[in-house]
Order: structure tokens, then C-alpha cells, then sequence
């Protein structure tokens, strides 16, 4: 599968799940300058587009996926969730990417605020994501969508994330013969649960943290003048867990396997 990635971070999630499942990467999608560095050094030799508002469109063919992590700010409910009154929300330049470019899929994820967040505030709670998928409706694919924590997979952190997978209605995908997505994902946790138990693991930060909170704070949240430092941690609040976004790519794969699109 060919896959482009949208506000990619350093490539941690989308972009290293797709290389592990022999996806091809053509290009990514960042404007910050240490992330941009990271990518360059992660995936040498693949075009960075830049700022996803300014994506050059009409220049960009035969990709298969479109990957998006775009910012969560505006939709966090640890922030104000202005919406799409932030100037942060990207979500609008992804979808419209999406409706350019015309993959046969695309996997989307974010903070689970984003189900709840209203389009603007004082409007209904979850208008922003109701017309999110109207759009995505109106642009000729179908979606669903799932949350599934990075605490699953015994991470030290639980981290629960939206991941949002769409197909194009071109293709003829008879949905009464797939596998539901949460069987799936059911599967998955369970095998990580097995893996971690072995391993004598458990989801969540380990206790000796919550004990010693000092100890959590002295690696990300201790204020630091080296502004590098400050970049990394930056990055690092940002991260998708690959075996998160392996979720919602494996979940194209089976979609394109069932599809019959042969394209991998």
C-alpha cells in the first residue's frame, strides 16, 4: 500500500506501523523544525511536504492510504476545546486532502475528546465529530471507528486513543461478511494480555510510580532552559504507540484483503 502521512510528528505511529507492514511510504506531512529532523533520520530520503494546509495536491498520485495524526489541542479535554475556532485544528485540511487526493482508504486518529468536543463553544456536545463524518460521507466513503488504549499493551502509560478508519465507496466492500473492528482489536488485546502476563507486566503507569511520583515527573516534567530538551518532551507528549496505529492499519489491510484490492 502505498501511504502518504499527515502531521506526522516524528513518525513514531502511522509512519513506523506502516514500514511494518510493508506499506510504502511516499511522503509526510510536518512543519515542525525538530520533528522534521527526526523524520528526515527515521525515513532518509522521503518528502516531507511541509504545512498540510499548503499540501501541493495536484502533484501527489496513485497513493493507496492516506495516515493522519492531526493536533489535538483543539478537541483535548485538557485544554479549552475551542474546536475549529483553533487555530490548531487541522482536521478540516486532512479531510479535504482526503477528498483531493482520493485514496482507497484512510485511518485517522486523536484524543477521544474528539467524539465529545462541539464544533464551537456553547454548541452541542460531539457536533464537531457529527460533522466531521457528514463530510466524510459527502465525500464518497464510509467509516468507522474505534478507541483503543495504549495501557492494553502493558505501555506504561495508558494513553486512549481515537482511531477513525474510512474506505472510498468505489471500492465494493460487502460489510455484512467483515469481521466487526472490535472483534478484532478483542483478539489483539488479548494476544498483548497473554505477552504481558508472561512477562509479568501490567497495564498503566507500575505502582512504584504512584508511590514516587517524583521519580514520573524527573523525566518529562521537570521545566528544562536546553531547548532540545524541550522539543523532545514536546514530541514525546505527542507520540502515537505504533501498536496503536497497528491497529488501524492492520484493520486497512484486512479491509483491503476482504475488497480484494491487491495492491501490497
Amino acid at each position: 500500500m502505498r501511504q502518504l502521512d499527515l502531521c506526522s510528528g516524528v513518525g513514531a505511529g502511522f509512519g513506523i506501523a506502516g514500514l511494518r507492514a510493508s506499506w510504502q511510504l511516499m511522503g509526510v506531512c510536518e512543519i515542525d523544525d525538530y520533528c522534521a529532523n527526526i523524520l528526515a533520520k527515521r525515513f532518509p530520503g522521503v518528502h516531507n511536504y511541509g504545512d498540510v494546509r499548503n499540501l501541493p495536491v495536484q502533484d501527489i498520485r496513485g497513493i493507496d492510504v492516506i495516515t493522519a495524526s492531526a493536533p489535538c489541542q483543539p478537541f483535548s479535554i485538557n485544554g479549552k476545546r475551542l474546536g475549529a475556532r483553533d487555530e490548531r485544528d487541522c482536521f478540516p485540511a486532512v479531510l479535504e486532502t482526503i477528498a483531493r487526493i482520493q485514496p482507497k482508504f484512510f485511518c485517522i486518529e486523536n484524543v477521544t475528546g474528539l467524539l465529545t468536543c462541539p464544533n464551537y463553544p456553547g454548541q452541542p456536545s460531539g457536533s464537531y465529530f457529527r460533522g466531521a463524518i457528514a463530510t466524510i460521507n459527502s465525500y464518497g466513503y464510509d467509516a468507522e471507528w474505534i478507541c483503543v488504549c495504549s495501557g492494553h499493551f502493558a505501555a506504561p502509560f495508558l494513553r486512549e486513543r481515537l482511531l477513525l478508519v474510512g474506505v472510498s465507496r468505489c471500492i465494493k466492500l460487502n460489510w455484512t461478511i467483515t469481521t466487526p473492528w472490535p472483534n478484532q482489536v478483542r483478539s489483539t488485546v488479548e494476544k498483548a494480555g497473554v505477552i504481558a502476563q508472561r512477562r509479568s507486566a501490567k497495564p498503566g503507569y507500575p505502582q512504584r510510580m504512584v508511590r514516587y511520583p517524583a521519580e514520573l515527573a524527573r523525566p518529562l516534567g521537570v521545566p528544562s532552559g536546553n531547548g532540545t530538551i524541550r522539543k523532545q518532551r514536546q514530541a514525546a507528549g505527542n507520540l502515537l504507540d505504533p501498536r496503536v496505529a497497528a491497529i488501524g492499519v492492520n484493520r486497512v489491510q484486512y479491509l483491503a484483503t476482504i475488497a480484494g484490492v491487491n495492491n501490497y
